[in-house]
């Protein structure tokens, strides 16, 4: 009688001993798991910077880059009008927060005001022409929208400027690659409605009184 109760004892000895294993790898588990889920929230958080940020921009434009270059060499086929004075490529961002940039050029004379062809003759351009569309420069990561938009709004004027120069860098970029400097006339890059421009030709910012005469 006093074996048997040995043995039971044993057994349930034995039990408890391996449940309080199994407790301890289940809650060694959750631990792993739980510091896995902090370090890639802190990781995915990490990739928020406007470093970060910034050269995802310019990577994505990137690889835009033949289409644009390929466009605007498309201008050295034009006889442009006698009455265009500039060249004014103009970025437009409709939304924000789709990240989508279209460019489109402008012949214009030193008064802002856009030039037509008044003639008849075909052979002679002026008037707009679509240098590009939908160029997606960016991407959200992951389902972390509320992590990116809380980086966004709290470094919205550093990241503003930092699109404004990576835009303007981008299309001076493709404009040298495509020979743009072969073309005689002033060219601009600018943001739609803003107050200043990339002067192509000189590789610098100008303000808008510098650009035109008005």
């Amino acid at each position: 009688m006093k074996k048997a109760s040995l043995v039971l004892f044993s057994i349930l000895l034995l039990g408890l001993l391996g449940c309080e294993a199994l407790n301890t790898e289940n809650k060694k588990a959750v631990k792993e798991d739980e510091e896995k889920t902090v370090k890639e929230d802190e990781e995915v958080k990490s990739l928020y910077t406007v470093d970060r940020y910034l050269k995802s921009v310019e990577e994505n434009l990137e690889a835009k880059s033949e289409t644009l270059i390929s466009n605007i060499k498309e201008l050295h086929k034009y006889t442009i009008y006698s009455k265009v004075e500039l060249l004014d490529f103009v970025a437009f961002v409709d939304d924000p927060s789709e990240f989508n940039l279209s460019i489109t050029m402008f012949s214009m004379d030193r008064q802002a005001n856009e030039v037509f062809n008044e003639g008849k003759d075909s052979t002679i351009f002026a008037g707009s022409l679509g240098m590009i569309e939908n160029v997606r420069y960016t991407h959200l990561l992951g389902n972390q929208t509320e992590d990116f938009w809380d980086f966004y709004e709290k470094n919205e004027e550093e990241i503003n400027l930092a699109e404004k120069q990576a835009f303007a860098t981008w299309v001076a970029d493709c404009w040298k690659k495509a020979d743009g400097q072969a073309i005689t006339l002033p060219a601009y890059f600018s943001l739609h409605d803003d107050y200043e421009s990339f002067d192509l030709k000189k590789n610098q910012w100008v303000t808008d009184d510098e650009k035109w005469s008005y």
